[in-house]
């Protein structure tokens, strides 16, 4: 097995702090598991989330659970695309819009090379109750036919509110070549830095790599080369002095 970095300081450290609740733990039998502890886990981490399946060819769900009450408020018999759309935020729906029929348009170019690439768009959505909510949603090509066109597409709406203080649209994919078009046509050049690109940038010009900036910002090297590709795209070739100001 390839041999592990050694830790960070803060991370040798709370390996300290165990080891001062639990001096005896590498001595101890493993704790077990159950699968009813499992199942609470999981049924605990779904509780800000819901599932959306959607068939594409006829245009409709086939599936919401449950949980779009939770999140929304909306009771799953009740729901209905065309309503849910227009709870997007007013500030946010021209770009989730737009970034999703790119999305559309990527499926039916690539086709079954799509299935198991995933979309994500954070934005706002209004709950039943009036307030808005920032929801992560991500998007996966379930099944396709034999053509290799895309037939059913499964999204996970996830609660982010708590974890997100922003009221910026954000979107990724996994495929590289929808998340260049998406940065193409959804960010205009120009505009100012988000909070993360500074703390890229910042890393960037101290002279870090892209693994050393992941390492720090506990994210993957992809999401920091794509917060790269944005800082250049924003930039839109100012000199340094320039774009000292973004920050």
């Amino acid at each position: 097995m390839p041999q592990n970095p050694p830790l960070t300081p803060e991370f040798t450290g709370v390996r300290r702090v165990w080891r001062t609740i639990y001096p005896d733990g590498d001595a101890a039998a493993p704790v077990q598991v159950t699968a009813e502890a499992v199942r609470d886990l999981a049924r605990q981490m779904l509780l800000n989330q819901f599932v959306f399946i959607y068939d594409v060819r006829a245009q409709q769900p086939v599936f919401v659970s449950a949980g779009i009450e939770r999140v929304l408020g909306y009771p799953a018999d009740e729901f209905n695309l065309e309503h849910f759309y227009n709870q997007i935020h007013p500030a946010d729906a021209a770009l989730v819009g737009r970034a999703t029929m790119l999305s559309a348009e990527y499926a039916g170019r690539y086709r079954a090379e799509t299935l198991g690439q995933v979309f994500s768009t954070a934005y706002r959505l209004r709950h039943q109750r009036g307030h808005y909510i920032r929801i992560l949603r991500q998007n996966y090509g379930l099944y396709a036919d034999e053509k290799g066109n895309v037939l059913v597409i499964a999204s996970i709406y996830t609660d982010i509110t708590a974890h997100k203080h922003t009221d910026e649209v954000t979107f990724h994919c996994t495929d590289e070549r929808l998340q260049r078009r998406l940065e193409q046509e959804l960010c205009p050049p120009g505009e100012t830095l988000s909070r993360r690109e500074q703390a890229v940038l910042k890393r960037v010009l101290a002279g870090r790599s892209s693994q050393q900036i992941a390492d720090e910002l506990f994210v993957s090297v992809h999401t920091v080369n794509t917060h790269r590709r944005n800082i250049k795209r924003k930039a839109n070739r100012r000199d340094l002095p320039e774009l000292l100001r973004l920050l």
